[in-house]
C-alpha cells in the first residue's frame, strides 16, 4: 500500500511540476528547468508507464518551449552528474541526449573548455552511441583551441591516461581530419576519402560540418593532440593526414607538427605501419562488410603522402599483401594518377630492394607482370615527365628485382631483349636510369644455360655497334660481367668497345681485355708473368675470322684499308699477343714441341698481323703489329724466316716507315728471315741495304735509317753462317756502316753505331779493315758497287790519316764513336755507348776494351740520367756475364736491360747468371779480367768517393748497373763488401738520384749476399739510423768541393755564391773570424748525418720485410729513433722514415704500447739535446702520442 501511496505522490509531483513548467514566464523558464529538468530525467528509471507517460509529456513540453530560443541555458553538470550515477537505460540515454543539447547552448567558452576533458574520463567503457556524442561534444569543445590552449586545460587533457581512451579519442580526431564538406551538387548521403558513410554520421552528428567552423575544430584537434604530448607513433597518422587537408590553415599546422613532433616516428614499427596500409586502402573492397560501414580509400593526395613514407619503411616492404594491393592500386586503381603511378612504381623499387626473400618469392613474379603490362601500355614516345619518369621507375624496379631473384629471368633471353630495346627507344633524359637497370639485370643472368648464353652473345654483339652510346656502354659491361677472359665472344665485343668514341666505353673494355692493368704492357714480356686463363689462339682466332673472312686472304703489297678500326686493331693485337705468349709458354713447359694445330694459329696469326700494316692505319697500329710479328718470331724463328723469305719485297716496303719502331721490329724481322735466304739472295739483300744509304745517297731519312738499321741485323745474321755470305761482301758492309758514322747526319751515325754494335754482338770487328782507308770529309768520292769491294779513293793530305792496321782501324772507329758522345741528341749518345758494350762483348781484345772503357769514362761527368744509364748497361756487357745473349737481343724484342729488369720502374729482382767463360781462351780471360780490374779501379778509387758529387752520382748509377745485371757475377760476389761499403757511404749524398741508387744498390746487395753479409747489412743501417755509425772513408775537400747546395745558406753581400769550400774560406777571412770556417764544416757534418739517414731509411725500407726476424734484436734501440723522426722538421726526413715505419710495422699500435718505456727515455733524453731540431721533435711526438694511443 505504500508503494501504491508513493507512486501516487510522484505522479502528483510531476502533474504540480508540469503545471508550474507551464505557467512559468520565459524569462523565469531557465532558472525552473535547472531544477525541474535533471528531477524528470532520473524519474525515466520507474517501470510505470503512467509515470514515464508524465514524464515524457514534461519533456516534451520542454523541447517545444526550448527549442527555438538558444538564450536558454540547460544544467548540463547536473545532467552529467545524473549521466554519471544513473544505473537505468533510459536516463542514461535521455541524459545524453540533453547533454548536447545544453553543451550547444553553452555561451561561454571557457565553460566549454573545462567540461569537454572530464567528458572522456571512463569514455571506453560506454556504448558506442553515447561515445560518438560525447566525442563530437569534446570536438566541438577542442574548436576554441584553433589558435592555441591554455596549459591548465593542456593538463586536463594529458591526465587521460588509460590507452583504450586515447584511442577513441585519437581515432575520432583522424576521422574528423578525414572528414571534408560534400560538394553542393551532391545529392544524397556520400563521404568522405578515407571514411564510410557510418563514420561519417559519427563525425557531423544532426548537421554536417563545412566552413570555418571545420577548419577551426580541425585546428583545435591537432592543438589539444599537440598538447597531450602523445608518442609519435600515435599521433603520426593524424599529423600526415591535416598535411595535406584541403584547408591551407589546417595543411601548415599538419605539415609543422609532422616535422616537429612526429619526425622521430618509427617507421618500423608494425603497428604504425598497419594502420597506415588501413588507412591507404580503407575496406571498400570487402563485400561481406555492410556497405554503409565500408571505409572508402585514402585520398589520391593523401595515398601519394603515404607512399613516401612506405618508400622510407623496411617493414612496409614485408606486409604481405598489403603491399602487393597497395602497388596495384597505384598502377591500375580507380582514381590513380600520374603522381601516384610515380609513388607505385617507386614504392615497387623499394620493396625489391628491401623485402626480405621469403617476401620476394611471393611477390616478385606478381608484380613483374604488373610492371610488364603497365610498360606494354605506355607509348615510349611519350613527352610527359610523369611517363617518362614512370617508365624509367619501371626498368628501375626490374634491375632491382634482377639483383634479388634471379631466377626470375635466367630462363630465359626475353627480358635482356626488352630492356636492351628500352635503352635504344626511351627519352634521352631517361637512358641512365634504364642503363642502370640493364647493368643491374645483368647478375641474373651469370651461369645462365648454353641456349640463353647464344642469344646474349647474339644480342650484345648487335647492341655493341648501335648508335646509341648507352645501349654500347652496357653491351661491354655485360661481356665483362658475365664471362670470363677465355670466352671469345665477349672478348672480341670487348675489343670492339676499345675503338668506341666514348672514353668510359674504352677504358672498360681494355680493363676486359687486360684486367691486370696491361694496357701498355709489350708483346715480349717475360712468359713467367702471362695468366694462363686467356683463350687458346685458335678460338679466338677462329672467332674474328667468322666476323671478318678477309682475314684468311694473303697481305698485298700496297694493300690501303685495314680490316678493323686502328684502336680496335691494337687492342685486338695487344689480346692476341698474351693468348699467343701463354700458349707458347705452356708449349715450352710441356717440352712437346708444336702442335699442327698450334702452327695453323701461327699462320693466321701472321695473316691477321699483315693485314694490320695495310697503308691506312695509324702509326700505333703498325707498331704495335710489327712488333707481333716480331714476337711470333721471336718464338718460331724459322717457321717467320720461311714465311718471309718468299715474301721479302712486301717486308721491305715498311724499311721505310715513318715510325722508328716499326722500323726497327721490320728490320729485325728482315735479320730473321736471312737465316732462310740462299747464299745469292742474301748477298743482293744486303748490297742493295748498303746502296740505300751509302755516303752519296740522298734520300729519305726514313728509308736511309731504315736500310741501317736492317743492314746491322742481316750481317749479324750472316755472320753465324746462316747464310753463308763471302768475307768480301761483310767486309764491305761493315765498312759502310764505318763510313756512316762519320759521314751523315747524327740520328743516321747513332743508327750506324748501333748496327755495328749488333754485328760486334755476333763477331769480332778486329778482324774487319785490313786495307780500310777512312776519311774525315763528310762528302767522300763516290764508291764502286759493293760487290766489286770497297774502291781505293785518292783524297788529299787533309783527308786521309792513312791505310791503317787493325788497330789502327779500330782506334779510328773508337775514335769517330766516342765523338758522337759529345753530341747533344741524347739518343744518339745512348745508341753509341751501348753499341760500346755490344762491340765489346763479342771482341774481348784489351784495347779494343781499353778504348772502350777510356770512351765510357769519359761521360763520368754527365749530368743526363739516361745517359749514365745507358753506360751503365755499356759497362756490364763489359765485365761479362750479362743476362742476355745476342739471340735474345738480336732475335726479339729486347730494348735494353734496364727495361727488361724494371730498373727504373719496379723492385729489382738479381738476374740469372749467364757464364760466358766455358768458350774463353786463356788470353780472353786475362783481357777481360784486366777490364774488370780497370772499371774497379775507375769506380771505387776515382768515383765513388771524387770530391765532386756528378762524379758520386756516376759512381752510384754504374755500380747499381753492374750489381744489378752481373750480381751473380763471381767478381761481383767478391767485391759484395766494398760494394755494401760504398752504396752506405753514398746514402748520405743530398742528390737523389745518388741515394735513390744507393738505397736500391743495398737492397740488392742484401739479396746478393749470404747470411753474413745481410747480417752486417742490417746492423750497419741500424746503427746508421740510431746515430752510432762511423764512416769508414771520407770525401777529401778540395777547394772546389761543395760543402752547401747552391742558395742553401744564402748569398755574401755582393750576391756571389756561397756553397764550395774555397768560398766559405773567403767569407770566413772577410769576416775576420778564421774560426768560423769550423762552424761551417760543422753545420755541413750535421747535414750530411741527416741525409744519411735519409738514405739508409730508404734502403732499410726495400729491406725489411725481407730481413723478418734478423731486426728484432735491434728493435729496441730503433723504435724509439723512428717514432721520433717521424716528427722532423724536414719533410724528407720524416716521409723517409715513415715509409720505413710502414714497411716495418704491421701493428704500429701495439709495437709502441710494448716499447713506450724505451720510448719514454729516448724523448727525456732528446729534450735535453743541444741540437734545436732534436728538441723540436719531442713535443710534437709526446702530445701525438698521448692523444692518440692513450686516450
Amino acid at each position: 500500500m505504500a508503494e501504491i501511496a508513493s507512486q501516487k505522490e510522484t505522479e502528483a509531483m510531476l502533474e504540480r511540476m508540469l503545471t508550474r513548467l507551464a505557467l512559468t514566464d520565459d524569462s523565469k523558464l531557465e532558472a525552473v528547468l535547472g531544477k525541474l529538468l535533471p528531477y524528470a530525467i532520473s524519474s525515466l528509471s520507474n517501470s510505470i508507464p503512467s509515470t514515464r507517460q508524465k514524464v515524457m509529456e514534461m519533456l516534451t513540453h520542454i523541447n517545444r518551449r526550448v527549442k527555438d530560443q538558444p538564450a536558454i541555458h540547460l544544467p548540463v553538470l547536473d545532467l552529467w552528474k545524473l549521466y554519471q550515477s544513473a544505473d537505468s537505460p533510459m536516463v542514461k540515454n535521455f541524459s545524453i541526449v540533453y547533454i548536447e543539447m545544453a553543451f550547444d547552448r553553452l555561451h561561454m567558452e571557457q565553460e566549454k573548455i573545462n567540461f569537454a576533458p572530464e567528458l572522456l574520463n571512463g569514455l571506453s567503457k560506454l556504448p558506442g552511441q553515447h561515445q560518438d556524442i560525447l566525442l563530437r561534444i569534446v570536438a566541438q569543445a577542442m574548436e576554441c583551441h584553433s589558435n592555441q590552449i591554455d596549459e591548465a586545460v593542456a593538463a586536463k587533457y594529458r591526465k587521460i591516461n588509460v590507452a583504450e581512451e586515447c584511442h577513441l579519442l585519437l581515432g575520432f580526431c583522424l576521422q574528423t581530419m578525414l572528414y571534408q564538406p560534400p560538394s553542393s551538387n551532391t545529392e544524397g548521403m556520400t563521404c568522405s576519402a578515407g571514411l564510410s558513410i557510418v563514420q561519417t554520421r559519427r563525425i557531423t552528428g544532426k548537421y554536417p560540418l563545412k566552413g570555418e567552423k571545420l577548419s577551426g575544430r580541425k585546428l583545435g584537434i591537432l592543438n589539444v593532440i599537440e598538447s597531450m604530448n602523445l608518442a609519435p607513433e600515435r599521433v603520426y597518422p593524424l599529423y600526415i593526414t591535416a598535411s595535406i587537408d584541403s584547408q591551407e590553415s589546417v595543411t601548415r599546422k599538419g605539415e609543422e607538427l609532422l616535422k616537429r613532433k612526429a619526425a622521430s616516428a618509427n617507421l618500423e614499427d608494425n603497428a604504425l605501419i598497419n594502420h597506415l596500409f588501413s588507412l591507404f586502402q580503407g575496406t571498400a573492397s570487402e563485400e561481406r562488410i555492410p556497405a554503409e560501414e565500408r571505409i572508402t580509400p585514402a585520398s589520391p593526395a593523401l595515398q601519394a603522402r603515404l607512399m613516401s613514407v612506405f618508400s622510407h619503411s623496411v617493414q612496409a616492404a614485408n606486409l604481405f599483401p598489403a603491399t602487393l594491393r597497395c602497388i596495384f592500386h597505384c598502377i591500375y586503381g580507380n582514381g590513380t594518377n600520374s603522381r601516384l603511378k610515380y609513388a607505385g612504381m617507386e614504392f615497387t623499387v623499394w620493396v625489391f630492394k628491401h623485402a626480405s626473400m621469403e617476401q620476394l618469392k611471393l611477390m616478385g613474379p606478381v608484380i613483374l607482370s604488373g610492371i610488364l603490362k603497365f610498360l606494354d601500355g605506355q607509348v615510349a614516345a611519350e613527352s610527359d615527365v610523369y611517363s617518362r619518369e614512370l617508365r624509367a621507375f619501371s626498368y628501375q624496379a626490374i634491375g632491382q628485382l634482377a639483383q634479388r631473384a634471379p631466377q626470375l629471368f635466367r630462363g630465359n633471353v626475353e627480358m635482356a631483349v626488352r630492356l636492351f630495346q628500352a635503352l635504344k627507344e626511351v627519352d634521352p633524359s631517361s637512358r641512365s636510369t634504364v642503363q642502370e637497370a640493364v647493368n643491374s639485370l645483368a647478375t641474373a643472368y651469370k651461369d645462365c644455360n648454353e641456349l640463353v648464353s647464344k642469344g646474349l652473345e647474339a644480342l650484345l654483339l648487335e647492341n655493341s655497334q648501335v648508335v646509341e652510346s648507352e645501349a654500347r656502354f652496357c653491351a661491354v659491361r655485360w661481356a665483362t660481367t658475365l664471362y670470363g677472359l677465355d670466352h671469345c665472344p665477349s672478348r672480341f665485343i670487348c675489343m670492339l668497345g676499345a675503338a668506341d668514341t666514348k672514353l668510359d666505353i674504352r677504358e672498360m673494355a681494355l680493363e676486359g681485355l687486360f684486367p691486370q692493368k696491361q694496357v701498355d704492357r709489350t708483346v715480349n714480356q717475360s712468359s713467367q708473368s702471362v695468366p694462363d686463363n686467356y683463350p687458346p689462339l685458335k678460338e679466338i682466332l677462329d672467332y674474328i675470322s667468322k666476323y671478318q673472312p678477309q682475314v684468311l686472304e694473303v697481305s698485298e703489297i700496297g694493300e690501303r684499308k685495314p680490316l678493323f678500326p686502328p684502336k680496335m686493331y691494337v687492342a685486338m693485337i695487344r689480346f692476341l699477343q698474351i693468348c699467343y705468349e701463354a700458349e707458347c709458354h705452356q708449349a715450352s713447359l710441356s717440352a712437346r714441341g708444336d702442335s699442327p694445330q698450334h702452327a695453323d694459329s701461327v699462320i693466321l696469326l701472321c695473316l691477321l698481323l699483315e693485314h694490320a700494316m695495310a697503308y691506312e692505319g695509324s702509326v700505333e697500329l703498325h707498331a704495335t703489329a710489327s712488333k707481333g710479328l716480331l714476337n711470333v718470331a721471336s718464338w718460331h724463328p724459322q717457321m717467320i724466316a720461311s714465311r718471309y723469305a718468299e715474301r721479302l719485297p712486301w717486308l721491305r716496303q715498311f724499311l721505310g716507315h715513318i715510325d722508328s719502331d716499326t722500323r726497327e721490329s721490320i728490320s729485325r724481322l728482315l735479320g730473321i728471315t736471312c737465316s732462310a735466304l740462299s747464299t745469292s739472295s742474301a748477298s743482293v739483300l744486303i748490297q742493295e741495304l748498303c746502296s740505300t744509304f751509302k755516303v752519296l745517297n740522298k734520300g729519305r731519312f726514313e728509308d736511309s735509317h731504315g736500310a741501317i738499321c736492317a743492314t746491322g741485323y742481316v750481317v749479324s745474321q750472316c755472320m753465324t753462317g746462316m747464310p753463308s755470305v763471302g768475307r768480301e761482301l761483310l767486309e764491305t758492309s761493315v765498312m759502310v756502316l764505318v763510313d756512316t758514322i762519320k759521314s751523315q747526319t747524327l740520328p743516321l751515325a747513332g743508327a750506324a753505331a748501333e748496327a755495328l754494335g749488333h754485328v760486334g754482338l755476333r763477331g769480332r770487328l778486329t778482324d774487319f779493315g785490313q786495307d780500310y782507308q777512312f776519311h774525315n770529309s763528310c762528302q767522300p768520292a763516290e764508291m764502286e758497287p759493293l760487290t766489286k769491294g770497297i774502291h781505293e779513293v785518292k783524297p788529299s793530305m787533309e783527308e786521309v790519316s792513312g791505310n791503317l792496321s787493325n788497330d789502327g782501324f779500330v782506334s779510328s772507329l773508337i775514335e769517330r764513336m766516342k765523338e758522337l758522345l759529345g753530341s747533344n741528341d741524347i739518343k744518339v749518345v745512348q745508341k753509341v755507348v751501348i753499341a760500346f758494350g755490344h762491340i765489346c762483348h763479342g771482341d774481348t781484345s784489351l784495347r779494343l776494351m781499353d778504348m772502350a772503357l777510356d770512351a765510357l769514362f769519359s761521360l763520368s761527368r754527365s749530368k743526363v740520367e739516361d745517359v749514365l744509364f745507358s753506360a751503365g748497361e755499356a759497362l756490364a756487357f763489359v765485365w761479362g756475364g750479362v743476362p742476355v745473349t745476342a739471340d735474345e737481343i738480336l732475335k726479339s724484342g729486347y730494348t735494353s736491360l734496364s727495361t727488361s729488369s724494371n730498373y727504373l720502374t719496379g723492385e729489382i729482382a738479381p738476374h740469372r747468371f749467364i757464364d760466358s767463360t766455358v768458350v774463353e781462351t786463356e788470353v780472353v780471360r786475362n783481357d777481360r779480367a784486366k777490364a774488370r780490374e780497370k772499371i774497379t779501379k775507375k769506380l771505387f778509387d776515382d768515383l765513388l768517393y771524387s770530391n765532386r758529387k756528378e762524379e758520386r752520382c756516376t759512381g752510384s748509377v754504374w755500380l747499381l748497373s753492374l750489381t744489378t745485371y752481373c750480381g751473380q757475377h763471381p767478381n761481383i760476389q767478391e767485391l759484395l763488401p766494398a760494394i755494401q761499403e760504398a752504396f752506405s757511404h753514398l746514402l748520405a749524398e743530398q742528390n737523389e738520384l745518388t741515394q735513390e741508387m744507393a738505397s736500391r744498390g743495398m737492397s740488392i746487395v742484401y739479396d746478393l749476399g749470404n747470411s753474413h753479409t745481410k747480417s752486417e747489412l742490417v746492423q750497419a743501417l741500424v746503427s746508421t739510423l740510431t746515430g752510432t755509425a762511423k764512416r769508414k772513408q771520407v770525401v777529401k775537400l778540395t777547394e772546389d768541393s761543395e760543402v752547401f747546395e747552391e742558395g742553401s745558406i744564402g748569398e755574401r753581400p755582393g750576391g756571389e755564391k756561397l756553397s764550395t769550400y774555397k768560398e766559405l774560406c773567403s767569407l770566413a777571412t772577410d769576416m775576420g773570424q778564421p774560426d768560423l770556417i769550423y762552424k761551417f764544416m760543422d753545420l755541413a757534418n750535421y747535414q750530411a748525418s741527416l741525409n744519411y739517414k735519409r738514405g739508409a731509411a730508404f734502403g732499410f725500407s726495400k729491406i725489411a720485410k725481407q730481413a723478418g726476424d734478423a731486426l728484432k734484436p735491434h728493435l729496441h734501440t730503433l723504435v724509439p729513433k723512428l717514432v721520433r723522426y717521424q716528427y722532423d722538421p724536414d719533410k724528407n726526413i720524416r716521409e723517409a722514415m715513415e715509409n720505413i715505419w710502414r714497411s716495418l710495422m704491421a701493428d704500429p699500435k701495439k709495437t709502441i704500447d710494448e716499447f713506450f718505456d724505451d720510448i719514454i727515455v729516448d724523448l727525456l733524453t732528446q729534450s735535453g739535446s743541444r741540437l734545436w731540431r732534436s728538441r723540436w721533435k719531442v713535443p710534437g711526438e709526446s702530445l701525438d702520442h698521448s692523444f692518440s694511443s692513450y686516450g
